[in-house]
């Protein structure tokens, strides 16, 4: 392993794929490109689809002789033999077939379902993307997509955001079923195993249409793996290593198949220390505390995940199941959890030991999919049951004085029990005609718990169903029109709280019996009805092979949540007293999005700008406040307001030649409070990348290599929410380096990245420990071996 290190050392900077073969699918007689045409290449049985541009790649080749099939309904099969020696892009056209439509069979393996809003701009990776782009988590390696920010907790845990936002309007769908894990906080990861995707779609706009409330902001889809062709029992090694936090990890994957079965099973380990960070000191609630050796204390951490998958494919009936737990156990930095104390920051011989507080978390998701051809149409059903279980852990301590410790599990602060189940069908019919059409059902409940001795959001009972109407219209080669409308109803039970400890607490201070009485109601007893629709149009328009106009406007909607609605605490996680509004009204939004993209043998554009209008923006905002709970700092509350946000993506890759590629990215977010001026808080600053990459093949062992020198540039933050600190700007440097190697007949592929090439430090806006003045982690360098069995 040592050796291997050092030989990737050696070529610093490499990532990507080896030799490659990308291509546009035609009509030759209209000249227009054919979407989700069937192609296999061979030998090695390679299977995809052509995405809506009729475009397709196939990577990480080797050198040889291939044989091309091409087959799409209505055409006749291409068959194109040819010798692979460099990158190559082909343009393939298809003449329509004479025979009838139902006499025209596509073979090969099942295939992805297509995009469900074709009319939004969606980001389609695959793994090799996932692990090129590998960081600390899921949400942080999503983040390298322009539009795509993470909300970093430390170095292992981390929330997307999607155009600025996130929380509970950003829905993750984990093969069909949203996935729910109190994502309301802020110090809650996404509790997804990033080694278990292999394929994944992120729709950046509104998305309630197909997934209802929560899905205002886009959608991170996870897709099914793809299934091989051939029979026979496969596998991958997968070791990681990061020099920033000391993190070592594995993880290991069996499958098989057999006639229409097949089976795969992954376990994935982590374990990491305390991250380092470029500074020596940190300044909270006016105290200088210190890093010793710049080091995080207490921020060490592990996960340990487990999945296992089914499938039954055959001729009319398609099924999975699913069933996946994903553990993780990480500490708090100790100088802010609380007052700050010097003495907690001391040193204790170990960077991986992990001490109170910490936090844990378990969540286990079941997944049924089915999909059943009928005549003329097909069924599709998705059941999902999880269990959320989180628990946040500090030695027992009172704020009030009289305060016993619980009898058992003293040191439990805050413990949370998540129970979800869901149900969504459908159908479609007309699918290969021009007017095809969808319509489904969904339900979902929540039943949810607390405990500890202390108190943030109340117990609560959820229960929300909705059904949907879709159509999508070819009305000629180039040009196809989208649209639909939801309704949604909603219930929400909330047990009210009274805290007899906090009331004696404020009487002792001398407060008004009725002022104490009013603030010990810690959470009222809440029933509240919810009921909205939501609706969307789509226009896709290619006038020609080069150019492809989208636009989609939306009407969307979000049910507030118990804790917007009910939370009152202190959230030690979070660094803040957060009170809920029982006032609040369901969320109302119009929502506009464009897409024009332009692509050649050279060069690909690709400008996608947004806006949008709420009427009742919900959003928690510094109030300027102290807290009157002892032993905390400013109080934060939900309010409403109208807001509008707008801005952009531009995207501009260049090919040079075979080899060199120079590609940039800026991506912006302008949003606004209505009713004050301010920015909405926690906004993504501005940001620009440039990267140049250099690819070839290699020679020897080192069959083919990836270079690529990234830079980064954040822009000043200084649209921020009242009472929110303005956060500067930063240059980042990185390298990352991909090579395939080949010992004997073993293929071995390392991905090497160095984050934070000069040790930079800078603050990220959007992180957990912004308001520590803490900075993001220091230079990281990071390599992850993987070994193809099979």
């Amino acid at each position: 392993m040592i050796w291997l290190l050092w030989m990737t050392a050696a070529v610093l900077g490499v990532k990507g794929q080896g030799v490659s073969v990308k291509g546009y699918v035609h009509c030759a007689e209209h000249d227009h490109y054919l979407p989700a045409a069937s192609i296999l290449l061979q030998p090695g049985e390679r299977h995809l689809q052509s995405d809506e541009n009729g475009f397709f790649s196939l990577d990480e080749l080797e050198q040889g002789n291939y044989l091309l099939t091409v087959q799409f309904i209505g055409y006749e099969t291409l068959n194109l033999s040819f010798s692979l020696q460099q990158d190559t892009l082909l343009h393939l056209h298809l003449h329509p077939s004479a025979l009838l439509l139902k006499e025209v069979t596509v073979e090969g393996e099942r295939q992805q379902e297509q995009t469900l809003a074709p009319s939004l701009a969606v980001e389609e990776l695959g793994r090799l993307f996932l692990m090129q782009e590998n960081s600390e988590s899921f949400a942080k390696t999503l983040a390298a997509l322009p539009g795509i920010s993470s909300m970093d907790i430390g170095a292992g845990f981390a929330k997307p955001l999607i155009r600025g936002l996130g929380f509970n309007r950003v829905a993750v769908a984990d093969r069909g079923i949203v996935q729910q894990n109190q994502q309301w906080g802020a110090d809650h990861g996404l509790e997804i195993d990033q080694y278990d995707v292999d394929n994944v779609r992120v729709y950046k706009g509104p998305m309630s249409l197909h997934y209802g409330s929560d899905a205002m902001g886009g959608v991170i889809e996870i897709l099914p793996p793809r299934l091989p062709r051939q029979e026979g029992v496969r596998g991958d090694l997968t070791l990681t290593g990061k020099s920033n936090n000391d993190l070592t990890g594995a993880s290991v994957a069996v499958s098989s198949k057999q006639g229409s079965w097949y089976l795969r099973g992954r376990a994935t380990l982590q374990r990491y220390g305390d991250y380092r960070v470029p500074t020596d000191t940190v300044t909270y609630l006016t105290r200088k505390l210190p890093l010793h050796d710049r080091r995080m204390k207490n921020t060490a951490g592990r996960e340990q995940n487990l999945s296992l998958s089914a499938n039954y494919g055959g001729d009319r009936l398609d099924s999975w199941l699913h069933a996946s737990y994903v553990f993780g156990k990480n500490g708090f930095f100790p100088g802010a959890h609380g007052v700050p104390s010097l003495d907690r920051l001391v040193p204790d011989g170990s960077v991986r030991n992990l001490e109170m507080p910490l936090s844990s978390s378990g969540h286990l998701k079941v997944i049924s999919n089915h999909r059943i051809k009928l005549k003329g149409a097909t069924l599709l059903a998705d059941l999902g049951m999880q269990q959320n279980r989180r628990s946040e852990r500090s030695p027992f301590h009172t704020h009030y004085g009289n305060q016993q410790p619980p009898a058992t599990d003293p040191d439990l602060e805050l413990h949370f029990l998540l129970n979800t189940y869901s149900l969504n069908s459908s159908i479609r019919w007309d699918e290969e005609k021009r007017w095809r059409k969808q319509a489904g059902i969904a339900a979902e409940l929540q039943h949810n718990r607390v405990g500890g001795y202390s108190f943030l959001l109340p117990a609560y009972d959820r229960l929300t169903g909705g059904a949907w109407w879709m159509n999508e219209v070819v009305v000629s080669d180039r040009l196809t029109v989208t649209g639909g409308a939801r309704y949604d109803i909603g219930a929400l039970t909330v047990e009210g709280f009274h805290d007899p400890l906090l009331e004696e607490y404020l009487l002792s201070q001398q407060m008004d019996a009725g002022e104490a009485a009013r603030y010990a109601l810690r959470a009222e007893e809440l029933q509240r009805r919810f009921g909205d629709w939501s609706g969307a149009m789509g226009v896709v328009y290619i006038p020609s092979l080069k150019h492809t106009f989208r636009m989609h406007v939306g009407k969307s909607y979000r049910y507030p949540t118990a804790g917007e609605l009910a939370a009152n605490g202190v959230h030690h996680g979070a660094f803040r007293h957060e009170q809920g509004n029982s006032t609040l009204t369901p969320e109302r939004g119009i929502q506009w999005d464009g897409a024009y993209r332009y692509r050649d043998d050279r060069w690909e554009v690709l400008v996608s700008p947004f806006l949008s209008y709420f009427g009742n923006y919900i959003f928690l905002e510094p109030s300027g406040e102290w807290s009157l709970l002892p032993h905390t700092g400013q109080l934060y509350r939900y309010r409403q307001s109208k807001a509008v946000t707008g801005g952009g993506e531009l995207e501009a890759t260049f090919r040079f030649t075979d080899h060199w590629q120079l590609g940039g990215e800026l991506e912006m977010v302008r949003n606004q409070n209505l009713s004050d001026r301010f920015a909405l808080p926690f906004s993504p600053p501005d940001m620009a990348t440039g990267e140049l990459i250099y690819m070839d093949r290699g020679a020897g062992m080192l069959a083919q290599y990836r270079l690529r020198l990234e830079f980064r540039q954040i822009f000043d933050q200084r649209r921020v929410a009242k009472n929110e600190e303005p956060t500067p700007g930063a240059s980042l440097w990185n390298l990352s380096a991909h090579l395939q190697w080949r010992f004997g007949g073993q293929r071995v592929i390392t991905d090497l990245q160095v984050q934070n090439l000069f040790n930079t430090p800078y603050l990220n806006h959007l992180s957990f420990y912004r308001r520590l003045n803490i900075p993001e982690p220091g230079r990281n360098m990071q390599l992850i071996v993987r070994v193809p069995i099979g």
